[in-house]
This record gives structure tokens, sequence and C-alpha cells, in this order.
């Protein structure tokens, strides 16, 4: 989707349809999507950034959803519908790990009471999220998608960092914030492009979910494992890799978030690993930095 070109109308643009995509999402939950469009509209502040079913990792093999959080806050709210009874150890224990993984203790609004309870909770969760919005001051970021989401942002910026979650919304985004175009290969496009004036530095695109490549993010985001789908071609792939000149690869790797929208992330620099790719019989290419300096 196209947004406007005036800044304004093209962050509310943004935020209309993010919004509408966020109640499209939990719009089967009629509890939950109630109290978050009540907090949302009682709140009426729309620098305020709302994120459903959050991923939270309790433990190595166990996670959480929140229900609400507020990442410019970090307030993390929990809806609790009348089935929660039930689980109140388990929902403790789940609170519990959450505040220690996040240093923030979950919000509960306890929906097994009637309307006029469930609406006074509301209104003293927007009085919490408004008095922290105030304790903030300057320190407070409004949301600004569109603004981050930019070329002109992350050029004025002049750097790249895996951990400040750098997000461009298209290939073309990408290539111009180098100062270079994507080539196009009929209709198809290349999966990268130069970096100009840079020997052997590549901006790289892969698309995690291509039809005829594997381009797989390790866990830790220290590895990318590239190769071709089809088991026959591998070994030559790898072997063309292997004997073609050291290749510095400027990372963007493409994935689509819980709300539908696309975004290509930059998740580092990335250099082949010779050793691990032969024992693998694949590409790996490893992490070697975090960060780049644009030079435009």
């Amino acid at each position: 989707m196209k947004y406007g070109t005036n800044s304004k109308f093209k962050d509310m643009d943004y935020k209309l349809d993010y919004m509408e995509r966020l109640f499209a999402k939990i719009s089967k939950k009629k509890t939950e999507s109630y109290v978050i469009s009540r907090i949302w509209h009682q709140l009426d502040d729309d620098r305020v950034k709302f994120v459903v079913q959050q991923y939270i990792r309790r433990t190595q093999d166990k996670y959480a959803l929140a229900d609400l959080y507020l990442p410019q806050l970090n307030i993390f709210i929990e809806i609790n519908e009348p089935f929660h009874k039930n689980n109140t150890e388990i929902d403790k224990i789940r609170n519990e790990e959450i505040l220690n993984i996040t240093n923030s203790k979950p919000i509960i609004i306890d929906c097994d009471n009637n309307i006029q309870e469930i609406h006074h909770q509301i209104t003293d969760v927007v009085s919490l999220i408004k008095q922290c919005i105030q304790e903030m001051g300057d320190n407070f970021q409004p949301w600004d998608d569109v603004s981050t989401l930019s070329v002109e942002y992350h050029r004025n910026k002049g750097y790249l960092k895996v951990d400040d979650n750098e997000c461009l919304r298209t290939t073309d985004d990408v290539a111009e914030t180098f100062g270079t175009k994507p080539k196009h290969r009929g209709f198809l496009r290349a999966s990268g492009a130069a970096v100009p004036n840079k020997k052997n530095e590549i901006i790289w695109w892969p698309n995690t979910e291509h039809r005829l490549w594997c381009n797989e993010l390790s866990e830790d985001g220290m590895f990318i494992y590239e190769y071709p789908k089809a088991e026959n071609k591998r070994t030559a792939h790898l072997k063309q890799w292997l004997s073609a000149p050291e290749e510095t690869r400027i990372t963007f790797l493409r994935y689509k978030d819980d709300l539908g929208f696309c975004f290509y992330r930059f998740v580092g620099v990335f250099n082949l690993n010779k050793e691990k790719s032969i024992k693998e019989n694949k590409c790996v290419w490893e992490r070697v930095s975090n960060t780049y300096q644009l030079n435009v």
C-alpha cells in the first residue's frame, strides 16, 4: 500500500491501516477486542503504538503472547476472560516470568465482572498510560513508523544497527538508501545490488518465502543458510561460491509481521563461512558485524 506525499497524511494513513489490521486480527476474540478498542478510543492519543499478541520468550522452550503491549512505555496488559479463573496459578507463574524478562509487571483487566466494573478498570489503565507519558516528558518517543521506514531517515542517521530494528518497505528503498537501484531481469528482480564505490560489497535482500530457494536466519541471528530447495543443485551452488571472490553482504531480510505488513529488516553484515559451508553442503553466511556505516 502506498501513502500520500504529505508526510502528515502518510503517517495518518499508515496508522489507520495499521489499526484496522490490528482490530481485524483480534475481531474473533470478542472480549479482548472490546477492551482494547475501548482503551484505544478512551486514550485518544495516536502517538501511542498498540501491539497485540506480543511474543515473549519465557524459557528456552516456552513463550507467552501478551494481549496488548505498548512498546514506548514497556506496558503489558492482560485481558483475563472468565475462563482464566481456572488458571490462576498458571497465570501467576506466567506473569512473574514476564516481569523477570521484561522488567514490566503485566496489568490485569479482569473481565469476569459486569460492564461497569470492566469500564472502571479500563479507565484506570488509561489514566496510568497518560501518567506514564507525562512522567517520561521529552523522553517519550511518539509512534512514528512512517518516518523511521523512510530512506531519508536512514540516510540522515548515517548508519544501520541490528539492535535498532532498522526496516524499509521495499527493495527500491533499500537500494536508494545506498545510492543505487535494484537491477531487473525482465519482470524479475535480482536479490541484491552492488554498493557504489565499495569493492566486493553487496546489498542483499533474501526472500525467506522463495519458491526455489531457502534463506534461513538462525535463531540467534548469527548465520544465514542459503541453498537451493532442489538437493541435486546444492553442491554446484556451494562450489560456485567457494571459488568466487570474497563478498561482504549487507543484509536485509524480507519478513511479514503479524498484521501482514512486509518489511526488509537489516540483520547485519555477513561473510561466507567456508568451513561451515563445506561441512553442511550449503552456503553458510556468518554475521561479522551488527552495524554498517552508510556513505551517501
